[in-house]
């Protein structure tokens, strides 16, 4: 074997690690390619209630129990600042968010916002059903896009979905500081959910669809094309 064909193998292997490795941190891999587990839809309302557009929740998979675990134990001990620093070692996202675009400004600004969920969980009550997504994103429902500042540091932002027994709900979305964990339930959740305004309403879950490709977003990405849910 000559050393120039030795040397060029070589470059080659060392380019795969640095792939790999960029790959594996910088863009995890996706969570579903065939589709999302749940798919809420719901209408995103200000602090005022006055309509900031149409939002969609696309959970491509529920956390697991040992991602659950993860997320739990700090937040009994430790409360929210600990929940982000696991949320910060997620590598494969469970969902995203979409939100609008910003009309007007050209076809570029009006394609969709994306922003991702990494964690999610749902919880049956006698009351109804519960949703709880958390996210290192903020996730700024009830804004309206105009006023979406790119770039937010990293926060814990807690959105949580509550349902009554046919399937009829609001969402409400609460920052690090405003949750807590139900002994009850065993779930973090929006401590005074009541008192909390409405940010989304009239959620309802819609039937996902099947996808032949992977959604062309991955994690860290601030926009989605409109042919990638």
């Amino acid at each position: 074997m000559s050393k120039q064909l030795t040397l060029r193998r070589l470059v080659a292997g060392a380019a795969i690690v640095v792939a790999c490795f960029t790959l594996g941190t910088r863009r995890p891999m996706l969570a579903d390619a065939h589709g999302p587990a749940a798919h809420l839809v719901g209408r995103s309302l200000d602090a005022k209630g006055v309509y900031a557009g149409p939002v969609d929740i696309m959970i491509e998979r529920w956390s697991t129990d040992e991602e659950y675990e993860k997320v739990m134990k700090p937040m009994m001990k430790s409360g929210p600042a600990a929940v982000l620093a696991v949320l910060e070692k997620v590598r494969v996202r469970a969902g995203y968010v979409l939100t609008p675009g910003i009309q007007n400004t050209g076809a570029r600004a009006l394609l969709r916002r994306s922003w991702n969920i990494d964690f999610a969980r749902e919880i049956k009550t006698p009351k109804g059903r519960r949703i709880v997504i958390a996210s290192q994103d903020h996730l700024p429902i009830g804004e309206f896009p105009k006023d979406v500042a790119l770039g937010t540091p990293h926060q814990v932002d807690v959105l949580e979905f509550r349902f009554d027994k046919n399937d009829k709900g609001v969402g409400k979305l609460a920052d690090g500081a405003k949750i807590t964990f139900n002994k009850s339930t065993k779930m973090i959740e929006i401590a005074k959910f009541d008192a909390e305004p409405v940010r989304l309403a009239d959620v309802a879950m819609q039937t996902p669809r099947a996808r032949q490709v992977p959604p062309k977003q991955y994690y860290g990405s601030t926009k989605i094309a409109p042919d990638s849910k």
